[in-house]
């Protein structure tokens, strides 16, 4: 897939002729000089003009290596699934149950969409590895990770079992350390010990897709989850939850690793992956009127929302590259204005991530005791939509205000 835009290659263009017309104003040969030294003159400037573009490619090249705007892009869209995931469950069993047939049919569709979209994060991960982070040393790698995810994640969760009230349990900061070690600070914080394992286990699963010859055992891994699925509510932090999300992590990095082959592979066959990805939805949906049975450590449920968020990452970042690449989206506010949002959400998807249940909280909390002498699917339809924006927009003011007093330190904080 071209990834080439008019503006890149217009300025390439006048860069060349602007050099040849300075080149040429500064050295003005005389045309009775010997006809060496007017060669000589000519090889310089055309030497000029080479040393010029090859600085320009190497300057986009080195761009490129720290950003890749669909996957940016990707990331304010996960993060949105992410806060949707809890935006209607939250709201449902935070003010009673599924009681009615409208609020199991708005829970089962609500589910099929966002539960899961952690696995996106996962995804985004390895990806980033395989096309940005191999650049860098383990060193770097490490630190980064150190300052920017943990670091965060062990202040928001002193914050959060601050509010909840930990300090004021027996052995308080023996409850601490354990929350921070299980990511049970808040509900929603078990993902962080899970994502560092991901990156203690890097190296190696690095070098397992990198080597050809260890092709079958990276597509073990990959397939994996398909018949050991992530621990259930509330117990997330098990061994299964980690192998699960590997399985993620590790395609990651093998999407990564062969991109433009992936990209080109799923332009190929999008109508069959579209096709399968409404099956598996409907079946996801029916998943929650019909008893299916976990044995052991195996989900069908899970399985089938593997595969979905698997297939509608896929499908989504190969339609976000064929957005980026059309040169004439400035054309469409609508579509610039949408691209600006979700560009801010990928650049505060950590904050968000960390802040969003707690201002999501204070929404339920205004509507609980309303809720829970008489609701409708209607209504928490509704309130949940305005829980997952609310608490979206309320995340962003934060960390804005978070970056204007702290400026970059804030990313040690909140992550953004």
């Amino acid at each position: 897939m071209s990834s080439k835009h008019l503006s890149t290659r217009s300025s390439k263009l006048e860069l060349k002729q602007d050099l040849k017309q300075q080149t040429n104003n500064s050295s003005k040969p005389d045309p009775h000089c010997a006809p060496s030294i007017n060669d000589e003159l000519n090889s310089v400037a055309d030497s000029n003009i080479v040393n010029a573009i090859e600085a320009v490619k190497n300057i986009q090249s080195n761009h490129n290596l720290q950003f890749n705007q669909p996957l940016h892009l990707f990331r304010g869209l996960a993060i949105i699934a992410i806060v949707g995931a809890h935006a209607w469950s939250f709201m449902i069993f935070w003010t009673g149950s599924l009681d009615s047939v409208g609020l199991e049919v708005l829970f089962s569709v609500t589910e099929m969409l966002f539960h899961g979209s952690t696995l996106y994060f996962a995804i985004i991960s390895g990806l980033l590895f395989s096309l940005i982070l191999t650049k860098r040393s383990w060193k770097q790698f490490y630190l980064s990770k150190l300052l920017n995810v943990l670091l965060p994640y062990i202040a928001v969760s002193l914050f959060y079992f601050s509010v909840y009230g930990g300090w004021q349990t027996n052995g308080a900061i023996k409850q601490f350390l354990l929350s921070v070690w299980m990511g049970k600070a808040s509900i929603h914080m078990w993902y962080i010990p899970v994502l560092m394992v991901l990156y203690l286990l890097t190296p190696l699963l690095w070098h397992i897709v990198k080597k050809p010859r260890l092709s079958l055992v990276t597509i073990a891994i990959i397939l994996l989850p398909l018949i050991i699925s992530r621990s259930p509510f509330p117990d997330f932090i098990k061994l299964q939850t980690f192998i699960y999300f590997i399985g993620a992590y590790t395609l990651g990095m093998f999407a990564g690793a062969y991109y433009e082959k992936i990209l080109h592979w799923i332009s190929q066959n999008i109508k069959t992956l579209l096709t399968v990805l409404v099956i598996l939805s409907v079946l996801i949906i029916c998943s929650y009127f019909y008893d299916f049975i976990d044995v052991g450590w195996f989900s069908l449920r899970q399985s089938l929302i593997y595969v979905q968020k698997l297939i509608i990452a896929a499908t989504v970042l190969y339609g976000l590259h064929w957005l980026v690449d059309q040169e004439d989206t400035d054309i469409n506010p609508l579509l610039v204005s949408t691209n600006r949002v979700v560009t801010v959400l990928g650049h505060m998807a950590f904050s968000i991530y960390f802040l969003h249940v707690f201002f999501m909280g204070w929404v339920i909390y205004a509507v609980q005791d309303w809720f829970l002498i008489d609701r409708s699917a209607t209504e928490i339809l509704l309130y949940g939509l305005l829980s997952l924006i609310s608490s979206i927009v309320a995340s962003v003011m934060f960390t804005k205000l978070a970056q204007l007093l702290l400026y970059k330190h804030s990313r040690k904080l909140i992550g953004a």
